[in-house]
């Protein structure tokens, strides 16, 4: 039985194919067969199908279509299942709505894990323009050529397997880079709603149980270094470089920081009162904090002979007033070293090492305060709960003894047959 609050019109008479097929005039035209099924025809003879019906206490009007896409008996079918949708209580025009609401929303999710990883790259800063390449050289070279087209919801362990499977042992550290991009890739595609199933990417309690670990496949690759005995000899040959790039060398050298925060150096975070460089957290490699670097009475020395320009606050610019780019540096070391001005092959990054070594070697500074001023973070979680200072004083002093080691000769100590030690006229470092 129509339950109450439904209510059909009158039938008409009904109309055959043919006759539908003959309307043109302009105005409503009931079909018959369902009762409030209408043919309506426009001045501009469109001609489209309405069903007219009354139910919740009010008269409706539902398109069905238009004439001739949608048949006579197409539209019959379609007004017998809007009555029966009635008779059961669902308001078919909200059940539209919803039904495209809904397909607007699969639409939505449609998103490859191409489409994801452009808009996750556009919403990161990365603190140098070569990173931010290299994520989009590796995720074009080996991703996308197997899940870039995939839609991100219906990636699986298998789909990762075939992008990691061919590089996990021959490439293992771009491997590795590749897995932990795609797990925040897909990390994202989540966090939007593109994806509701857990990310198969992750390494713990997923890939871990497939591939060995990295750290196990391969040795970690060094940076070359230069040895601490010759950093004398070194900075002789390299002040006779009077460029920007020597000058950014040799303050990365005393200072033991990374190339990208000496580059990015500028003239307000240099506080020569408290003799205090403070380098942003975005050029940290944990960029959790920034950090505070003490400049010995050397590097105070190399900012104050450094010129200032117009246009930039950069300390060190380029030609261009621009960052200088991490290739120029390394460029002046390499036709240093072709050029035979140092006889050992080095890169700037590797004078960290140099550091390190010199201070297990040569001093009796902790381990902590060598990384602490390597900008390394110390200790497990409850250490760093407990340990707020960074030390910084401290590392004033280990970092003056540093410099004043490498502006002298280097004396070696050395042992003759009586077992009797010889040390040199000048002072041993």
């Amino acid at each position: 039985m129509v339950q109450d609050w439904y209510k059909m019109p009158k039938i008409a008479k009904p109309l055959s194919a043919l006759e539908v097929k003959r309307l043109n005039k302009v105005g409503s035209h009931a079909v018959g067969t369902v009762k409030g099924l209408c043919l309506s025809i426009t001045k501009a003879e469109t001609k489209s199908w309405v069903f007219r019906v009354s139910y919740g206490g009010g008269r409706r009007k539902i398109g069905l279509g238009g004439y001739p896409t949608v048949s006579l008996a197409q539209a019959i079918e379609k007004a017998r299942q809007i009555n029966s949708e009635i008779g059961n209580g669902i308001d078919p025009i909200q059940a539209k709505k919803t039904i495209k609401s809904n397909l607007i929303a699969d639409r939505a999710k449609a998103k490859t894990f191409e489409d994801c990883s452009k808009m996750f790259l556009a919403t990161r800063t990365f603190s140098n323009v070569k990173h931010g390449k290299q994520w989009e050289a590796t995720l074009k070279t080996y991703a996308y050529p197997h899940i870039g087209s995939m839609l991100v919801g219906d990636i699986g362990i298998a789909h990762i397997k075939s992008v990691l499977d061919p590089i996990w042992k021959s490439k293992t550290v771009t491997a590795s880079r590749v897995q932990g991009r795609i797990k925040s890739i897909i990390d994202y595609a989540i966090v939007s709603g593109y994806r509701e199933k857990a990310n198969p990417a992750i390494w713990d309690g997923f890939l871990d149980s497939i591939y060995q670990s990295p750290k196990k496949l391969k040795d970690v690759e060094h940076m070359d270094s230069l040895p601490y005995a010759k950093l004398y000899e070194f900075l002789n040959a390299l002040r006779k470089h009077n460029s920007i790039s020597a000058k950014a060398l040799e303050f990365l050298i005393l200072t033991s920081v990374r190339s990208d925060s000496v580059r990015s150096a500028t003239w307000k975070q240099i506080d020569f009162e408290a003799q205090v460089w403070t380098v942003p957290k975005i050029f940290t490699k944990t960029k959790k904090r920034d950090h505070t670097v003490p400049l010995l009475t050397q590097a105070i020395a190399l900012l104050k002979s450094m010129p200032t320009f117009n246009g930039t606050d950069l300390v060190f610019p380029s030609a261009g007033l621009k960052k200088l780019s991490d290739s120029t540096i390394s460029k002046l070391m390499r036709e240093m070293y072709k050029n035979k001005e140092f006889a050992d092959k080095a890169v700037p990054h590797g004078f960290r090492s140099t550091f390190s070594t010199w201070r297990l070697e040569k001093t009796n500074y902790s381990q902590e305060l060598g990384e602490l001023s390597l900008m390394h973070e110390v200790g497990d979680s409850v250490y760093k709960a407990y340990q707020r200072s960074d030390g910084l004083e401290r590392r004033r002093a280990i970092m003056q003894d540093w410099a004043n080691f490498m502006n002298r000769p280097f004396v070696s100590v050395t042992t003759n047959d009586m077992n009797v030690v010889l040390i040199n006229k000048a002072k041993l470092a």
